[in-house]
């Protein structure tokens, strides 16, 4: 019997056809403008999310080939060069890490083939993703109502499957695991967490667009339920990412509210800060956190170790890092550090395999520490002028229509959350999928007349 995984990849092959071939018709030609074609890849948006989310670098790939058609670059910003610079540095730090792999590796005729190079696949994602912003920018005013139209019923979707999905996952997990669709529970636990991750990302466009209809009562009514059905999925579905996230969106969209004029400012000023002196507030926290002896849960107690690891790590090479993905090489068990095993067991009590625990789970679960641990202080510094001088260069808050405003800031929000307790700075799928949800709400400033600059 098909498999639940490969029933979901030939799904996910045949509706990303569809998406492309909806995305040409609607298209028809340069003279109609690239948003239909970006739209009608939205097809595959909830059905990638629902198979972990790592299709979302084929779709931003898609949109880019087009995408090039509509390039109208007339000047170079400094934030692209700093942002250029940085990839160029990430793809150098490939080549002193301990694990580095050639570009390509497989062959078609297998179906084995693949970009096996981090920085070269993290690189090229980023280009394409600079493609897509570039040409959706050049969106003629007012000529994307219908392709929005298309993206919200597709994000009304994915809202309702991840607030099913929440409710029924006690359920759904007991048919799947009965039946035998599925030989590995912690691979699909991950990716119906990846799921709510991904619909968090379209979450602030929606309950901005939801929010600003002339609907009198209605349309608070319906964004209240909106938001607090998304959290209370979030909250059954086990993604704490996200739900810190819902209250960062939050944040963020006070902060646009209060400072009109300097709210993007404050986020990226703030964004950036925190990416060039993560080392030093991850160590004065944790420190803090020592000292008052909180007692923290397991997953979370865990996840500051790491975190204290990855510090001790920093030091040994401030300059130029350890290289890209070098964090995967670090196997050190809670018995090669005794005073932390002491200190779990004294927490959480013996017999739960602490000795054979591996303090980093693979990376650190926070993009700034790891950006620190693995291309330096080079790469720190330049991640964080690059955020820096694009949050400069943006219009102020009170420049762009209310929906694409509040809907950008809550995207800061949420990406925010992510990027400091869940995926691979390197994971190019994640990119993708936030360079996608700011293309939503690049579009959506574009139909409401209003645009970065």
């Amino acid at each position: 019997m098909l498999g639940l995984e490969a029933a979901f990849f030939w799904v996910c092959l045949i509706l990303i056809l569809i998406g492309g071939a909806v995305g040409l018709f609607l298209w028809r030609g340069r003279k109609v403008g690239y948003a239909p074609y970006f739209a009608g890849w939205f097809i595959t948006w909830p059905i990638i999310a629902y198979l972990g989310a790592q299709g979302y670098t084929g779709q931003v790939v898609f949109c880019a080939l087009v995408a090039l058609f509509f390039l109208k670059v007339r000047d170079v910003r400094l934030y692209a060069v700093a942002f250029c610079a940085f990839l160029t540095w990430v793809v150098a730090a490939t080549f002193w890490s301990p694990d580095t792999k050639p570009i390509l590796i497989g062959d078609l005729v297998s179906g084995d083939f693949n970009m096996d190079m981090v920085g070269a696949r993290f690189g090229l994602t980023m280009l394409a993703t600079m493609a897509v912003m570039v040409a959706l920018k050049h969106v003629p005013e007012g000529t994307a109502s219908r392709s929005l139209g298309l993206i919200r019923v597709l994000g009304a979707i994915h809202w309702t499957s991840v607030v099913v999905t929440g409710f029924g996952l006690a359920l759904i997990m007991e048919l799947i695991l009965g039946a035998g669709l599925s030989p590995d529970p912690s691979s699909l636990i991950q990716n119906l967490l990846r799921n709510a991750n991904a619909f968090a990302l379209l979450l602030p466009f929606l309950l901005a667009w939801i929010w600003h209809r002339d609907w009198p009562l209605w349309a608070k009514t319906l964004a209240a339920l909106v938001f607090g059905g998304s959290v209370t999925a979030f909250a059954l579905t086990g993604t704490q990412t996200a739900l810190f996230g819902s209250v960062f969106m939050l944040f963020a969209m006070g902060i646009v509210r209060l400072f009109p004029r300097s709210g993007f400012k404050a986020l990226f000023g703030g964004m950036a800060a925190y990416v060039a002196t993560a080392p030093i507030i991850f160590g004065v926290g944790l420190d803090f956190l020592a000292r008052i002896g909180i007692t923290l849960p397991g997953s979370f107690f865990s996840r500051t170790k790491g975190w204290e690891l990855v510090g001790e790590k920093i030091t040994e090479k401030p300059l130029m890092g350890h290289g890209l993905e070098a964090t995967y090489n670090w196997s050190e068990t809670y018995a090669d550090r005794p005073e932390w095993l002491e200190e779990a067991l004294a927490q959480f009590g013996t017999g739960k395999g602490w000795e054979n625990y591996e303090i980093l789970n693979s990376h650190p679960h926070n993009m700034p520490l790891q950006i620190w641990v693995e291309t330096g202080a080079i790469g720190a510094f330049l991640a964080a002028l690059a955020v820096l001088l694009f949050g400069f260069r943006l219009k102020m808050p009170f420049e762009w229509p209310a929906v694409s405003r509040y809907a950008a800031a809550g995207l800061i929000g949420i990406a925010f959350s992510i990027c400091s307790f869940s995926y691979s700075m390197w994971n190019e799928a994640f990119w993708a999928s936030l360079a996608l949800a700011a293309g939503v709400i690049l579009l959506q400033a574009r139909q409401d007349g209003g645009v970065s600059k």
